[in-house]
C-alpha cells in the first residue's frame, strides 16, 4: 500500500514537473502527454525501472473509466454543437484511433525485441 502511494506521487511529481514545463516554457504540448513521453524515455532508457512505476501505474489503470466520466458526461451535454461537426468529428477520432494503435504495436515490438536481446 505504501509502496503504491509512493508510486502515485513520483508519476503525480512528473505531471506536476511537466506542467510547470509547459507554463514556463509555453509549449504547444498538453502536460500530460509530455508527462507521458518522459516517462516512456525513462523506462525505454532504463533511468527508472519498471518496478518503480507498476503498481501506481496499475492503480491509475483501475480507475481510468472515472478520469473519462466528465469529459464524457460534457460530450453529452453539448451534443448540438458536434452536430455541425460530426464527419470531421469522426474523421478525427478514426484516425487518431489507427495512428494510436499503429504507435502502440511498433513500439510494443520494439520493446519485446529489446527484451529477447
Amino acid at each position: 500500500m505504501l509502496r503504491t502511494a509512493l508510486q502515485l506521487a513520483l508519476l503525480g511529481a512528473l505531471y506536476a514537473g511537466c506542467r510547470w514545463l509547459v507554463a514556463r516554457a509555453g509549449l504547444p504540448v498538453p502536460p500530460g502527454l509530455l508527462a507521458l513521453v518522459v516517462l516512456i524515455a525513462l523506462l525505454l532508457g532504463r533511468a527508472v525501472p519498471e518496478a518503480a512505476v507498476a503498481r501506481g501505474g496499475d492503480a491509475l489503470l483501475r480507475i481510468l473509466p472515472a478520469l473519462f466520466l466528465p469529459p464524457g458526461i460534457g460530450i453529452v451535454r453539448e451534443l448540438h454543437l458536434l452536430r455541425g461537426h460530426a464527419l470531421g468529428f469522426v474523421l478525427v477520432l478514426g484516425v487518431s484511433l489507427v495512428v494510436g494503435q499503429l504507435v502502440a504495436g511498433v513500439a510494443g515490438e520494439r520493446a519485446a525485441r529489446r527484451e529477447r536481446r
